[in-house]
């Protein structure tokens, strides 16, 4: 396996996915004024909002400008026009015109501004959780968002632009660094809380197994084969007529098992070269490795394991089918194609072994020495736990120190759960050693690092893993909604309405100057 460590997504990925989300592109170089707070007078926000001082937003305890709303506002327009482009909107005009759901009136503007407040009011609502409960941002984490912005101060600075510039910019609007580091601050805290609230449910096998036989749907996978003989009922060059895709399709269909597929699906390709994907078009630079590996890719495309329950078209439908048994095969046209599917394994739920792992990364740096260096950096870090009490806790604290991965640096290096190939190679290989045992430790090269491991224990089943992240979903849901009612979060909603979205024509004024 060739790739680097995936990160594990939390259940909690409703909100710890987006808790760092202005993080980097907003810390700047921002001028100061002469009392050295930070903040840029020149920035603060022309619109008058109802709570005063540019406040556009507020709980018991903490504030959020009108300049940050309508930050958060653009970049979530930037970051949906950057993954899908003009396909649903034009960015170059006015958000207001352009409908989300016409049938509702329901304008693209509209769909971005609810999600800002969403998102917003759930950050403050778990900011004030986190307060009521006694949270406290972490040394580490303080470091981290400093370090993010220094980062950034230096691109700001390599363009030779202020943060007032930058932020203009690239999204428009006025914000500080102050007003940035603040609405950080409260992110963070509100990501540790959520994250807290998650961990403190706690689930019985029972639970588990109640909420499978009542959802089995949900969890259930099948393992198959499958390959598609595509057709044109069009006389055009090149295409295959619709009777010779039947012809190869039913003869694949005899197949009685994975083996008898595979063989005939080889012979197959090897009589018709140009179904093989090739990795040149030139065929005189094709080798017979290039060709029978493309032949061994297309074999592994053919198969399919643990694939979820899917009920949208008539192929899974047919798979999924309570009758189903294995090597049942059918023949199905759909989409232009004759799909023959072969059941090696029908529906069932997942038992494979998952396994918790705590690591500490040391990255490799740029130096000609890099590997070097990185290795004397783990031996070192390694020499001082082992010189310590050897126990997770202490481990956990160094990971929290030390480690250079982002998505385990502030829980104690930990990834629960991990399934086996979830990971690179040499990590996986170690955590899934048949002879691992609790309290293991090693130090393990992968492509991008030395990792010093850390094994706790093994961790739920495959499905229970889906159906824990299910419940604790539900549950963190159900939760939020209590306290929406506990910490109440106010809006100046005519000041909010005033917001103005950059459009890609201009780095400044309103959408509808651009029309």
């Amino acid at each position: 396996m060739n790739k680097l460590i995936s990160l594990k997504r939390r259940a909690a990925a409703s909100l710890a996915a987006a808790a760092l989300l202005i993080t980097v592109p907003l810390a700047g170089c921002s001028k100061t004024n002469d009392d050295g707070s930070g903040r840029n007078e020149s920035a603060v926000s022309e619109v008058k909002t109802k709570f005063g001082d540019g406040i556009a937003v507020k709980s018991d305890n903490y504030k959020v400008s009108y300049n940050v709303m309508e930050y958060l506002m653009n970049y979530m327009v930037q970051e949906y026009y950057g993954s899908y482009g003009s396909s649903d909107f034009d960015l170059s005009k006015d958000l207001k015109k352009q409908y989300y759901d016409e049938e509702n009136k329901i304008t693209w503007y509209d769909y971005f501004y609810d999600q800002t407040i969403n998102y917003v009011t759930r950050i403050m609502v778990f900011a004030e959780g986190g307060k009521a409960e006694g949270l406290k941002l972490s040394d580490e984490e303080l470091e981290q968002l400093n370090q993010s912005f220094e980062q950034i101060e230096s691109i700001a600075a390599e363009s030779s632009m202020t943060l007032e510039e930058f932020i203009a910019n690239e999204y428009g609007g006025k914000v500080t660094k102050e007003e940035v580091e603040e609405i950080q601050k409260m992110t963070v805290l509100a990501r540790d809380y959520n994250n807290y609230v998650i961990d403190s449910f706690k689930y019985t096998d029972e639970d588990y197994e109640k909420q499978y036989e009542e959802n089995k749907n949900e969890y259930i996978v099948s393992d198959y084969l499958i390959y598609s003989f595509a057709y044109s009922e069009n006389e055009s060059s090149g295409s295959v007529k619709k009777e010779v895709a039947k012809e190869n399709a039913d003869a694949l269909a005899n197949a009685k098992n994975q083996d008898e597929f595979e063989e005939y699906l080889e012979k197959y390709l090897r009589d018709n070269p140009l179904n093989v994907s090739l990795p040149t078009s030139s065929e005189s630079s094709v080798t017979e490795e290039d060709f029978n590996a493309g032949i061994v890719a297309a074999i592994d495309a053919a198969n399919n394991e643990k694939v979820p329950y899917n009920d949208s078209n008539e192929c899974y439908r047919w798979i999924f089918s309570e009758d189903r048994k294995e090597n049942d095969i059918v023949v199905i046209d759909e989409n232009s194609a004759y799909n023959v599917i072969l059941v090696t394994k029908p529906s069932y739920r997942d038992e494979s072994p998952t396994r918790n792992i705590r690591h500490i990364l040391v990255q490799f740096g740029t130096e000609d020495d890099a590997d070097a260096k990185a290795k004397e950096s783990a031996d070192k870090i390694y020499q001082e736990w082992k010189s310590g009490d050897k126990t997770e806790e202490t481990f956990a604290q160094l990971a929290n120190k030390y480690s250079e991965d982002p998505g385990s640096n502030t829980n104690g290096g930990l990834y629960e759960n991990v399934t086996e190939g979830y990971m690179v190679e040499a990590f996986n290989d170690w955590m899934f050693d048949s002879s691992r045992k609790v309290g293991d430790s090693a130090i393990v090269k992968t492509e991008i690092g030395y990792h010093i491991m850390y094994y706790p224990g093994p961790g739920l089943t495959a499905w229970q893993v889906n159906v824990d992240n299910d419940l604790r979903q539900k549950d963190i849901g159900e939760e939020y909604e209590k306290m929406k009612d506990k910490y109440k979060v106010e809006f100046d909603e005519d000041a909010l309405k005033e917001i103005v979205i950059k459009t890609s024509e201009s780095s400044t004024g309103s959408a509808a100057e651009s029309e």
